[in-house]
């Protein structure tokens, strides 16, 4: 069964059982008012026979029911109940209402009751005939409700036709409006499929009309999610074409010399000293690029750590200090007062990674001092690395973390750089919810900022 059918059928099942409550009170309202009516009309009736005629002191009338043609009407009962149940005298026009037993109801007021049977309602009237402050019988009026019958078999054919069409009109106008609502939803399927049978990447045209509502919602998500996949389908295509072309050539490079060494190495120490130091100096950078792209990998995961909270500043001193032992290099703190509280939540071996990836490229590009500057906000702390180096231009700097992306391709190879780097620091400040923003000129330097939230 479709979804649109069932959405149908669930609200016309719904709608039957709120109209079966209805017509329920309608009928029941209909019925009580009536028999209201009814023994209203009986209960002065009674009053008449018993204050005006006195029937029960005169039993003439009884005998000859002419007497009382004025009371007697067509399907009616009147009688006469003792104390112990029996009918003491009785008249008629209708032989089914003798068909309910008579009753002695010791009672102070009038009890009626309204009773179905075969031939429909009938109304039973009980009114006390006192003498003495004592109850000595009942005068019984019963009346068979013709006219209250013909009207509730009249109702219930309204209200049973009202129903079905109400019922009908439901079915088809449920079966509309889900065709509206899960079209879009079906047409989301379609081009599911359509996705995995093709491999292309395909989105849903939205109409202008339904642009605020849910399904419209989801559709954009789905256009929204489509996008990134295709973004990462092409970043992930364009990575393994530039990892591959990354690796052919340190290995292109390794087995030429290992050839080399092969053929020519037992006659000349130089060729020999040569191909060993270029087979080296490969091999660890093919080191160094594979442990990237695990770095990368392993960022891309997004799977956060237990998250610590640690002070900022002696990771910093700690970080510059390897550094400049490291490269001989120097590199300039500016912190703020001691006295002033660094303290953030992260992951501070990746800030000290991230640190350590900005460094490496400032040192790269500048022969001059590099200016670590962290700077506290109220609810973030801002790092900036600050060379005085060549600079990249404006237009390659929304390139620069695209994975293997390398401005001067030349000049990277010689300082070692595989153009991971920045993808990774990258990484990390996302991965801590935050900033990372280039600033550069030509010839004058580079300031990275790195924006990381406190908490």
């Amino acid at each position: 069964m479709s979804l649109k059918l069932r959405f149908a059928l669930l609200q016309t099942s719904l709608l039957f059982l709120i109209l079966l409550g209805v017509n329920f009170f309608i009928y029941y309202l209909f019925i009580e008012n009536n028999s209201r009516n009814e023994t209203q009309n009986i209960e002065r009736k009674a009053a008449k026979l018993l204050l005006q005629e006195n029937v029960v002191q005169h039993p003439e009338y009884w005998e000859n029911p002419f007497l009382l043609k004025d009371f007697l009407v067509a399907n009616e009962l009147i009688r006469l109940i003792g104390p112990d149940s029996t009918v003491q005298k009785e008249i008629y026009t209708d032989e089914t209402l003798l068909q309910r037993p008579a009753k002695f109801i010791p009672a102070t007021g009038t009890v009626s009751k309204l009773v179905s049977t075969d031939n429909g309602f009938c109304l039973y009237v009980q009114v006390p005939v006192m003498e003495n402050e004592r109850q000595i019988a009942s005068l019984e009026i019963a009346r068979k409700l013709v006219t209250l019958n013909d009207n509730v078999q009249v109702l219930f054919l309204a209200l049973f036709y009202t129903t079905l069409g109400a019922l009908v009109l439901s079915v088809i106008i449920g079966y509309i409006y889900a065709s509206l609502v899960f079209n879009p939803i079906h047409r989301l399927a379609q081009t599911m499929e359509s996705i995995e049978r093709s491999g292309t990447f395909r989105r849903l045209e939205i109409q202008s009309t339904r642009k605020k509502d849910e399904i419209a919602q989801l559709g954009q998500t789905f256009n929204e999610m489509i996008g990134r996949l295709e973004q990462h389908f092409e970043q992930q295509k364009q990575f393994l074409a530039d990892a591959s072309h990354e690796l052919r050539t340190p290995l292109t490079i390794i087995e030429s010399y290992a050839r080399l060494l092969k053929r020519w190495a037992s006659n000349d120490p130089q060729i020999r000293e040569e191909a060993i130091e270029a087979i080296l100096s490969e091999s660890v950078r093919l080191r160094e690029m594979t442990k990237s792209l695990l770095t990368l990998a392993d960022s891309d995961e997004r799977q956060r750590t237990e998250w610590q909270e640690f002070e900022l500043r002696p990771l910093v001193q700690a970080t510059a200090a390897s550094i400049q032992l490291t490269f001989d290099r120097e590199v300039r703190l500016d912190l703020p007062e001691e006295d002033t509280p660094l303290k953030m939540k992260g992951d501070p071996e990746k800030i000290r990674q991230l640190l350590i990836i900005l460094l490496d490229n400032a040192i790269k590009y500048s022969q001059l001092p590099i200016n670590i500057i962290v700077r506290e906000q109220p609810r973030h702390l801002q790092i900036s690395v600050v060379d005085k180096g060549i600079g990249i231009e404006k237009d390659d700097i929304p390139q620069l973390f695209n994975r293997f992306y390398r401005v001067d391709k030349a000049r990277s190879r010689k300082n070692g750089g595989v153009g991971l780097g920045l993808a990774i620091a990258e990484n990390i400040v996302k991965l801590h919810a935050g900033t990372l923003k280039i600033q550069s000129e030509p010839d004058i330097g580079t300031e990275v900022h790195v924006r990381l939230p406190k908490d």
